[in-house]
């Protein structure tokens, strides 16, 4: 289990990374890197909606963006994942560590209402 103790994450905003197309070996890194360096300036949602297809470099590339991310003390969000991506989330039970919501705004407006009541961005059922 990933243990990134969101709860104490002092969140200086949040930005919205559109990514789209494919996630899979060949752009896997940059993925990674566009997400952790939005993260290191503060919370992120990474908007999936355009993406077509997610394989396991593409998965370990959230993860690993997520561990940069709470290294800095910043949240990764997911909004629209793919129904692939939804499926191994499941499987995998990242749902917890990888918060995930049925739109950049619904993610947003978590983000926004769980800063203001406790800290902790809970998952949503998409």
């Amino acid at each position: 289990m990933l243990d990134t103790e969101q709860e104490q994450f002092a969140c200086g905003g949040i930005s919205v990374v559109g990514l789209e197309g494919e996630i899979d070996i060949a752009t896997a890194r940059d993925v990674h890197a566009r997400l952790a360096e939005r993260a290191a300036h503060g919370c992120v949602v990474a908007d999936l909606a355009a993406v077509s297809f997610i394989d396991a470099s593409g998965v370990n590339a959230l993860v690993g963006a997520m561990r940069d991310a709470a290294r800095e003390g910043r949240h990764l969000l997911l909004a629209a994942p793919p129904r692939q991506l939804s499926r191994i989330l499941d499987v995998l039970r990242l749902h917890e560590v990888l918060p995930t919501y049925p739109t950049a705004g619904a993610a947003c407006d978590a983000h926004t209402r769980a800063k203001h009541a406790h800290g902790r961005v809970p998952p949503q059922a998409v």
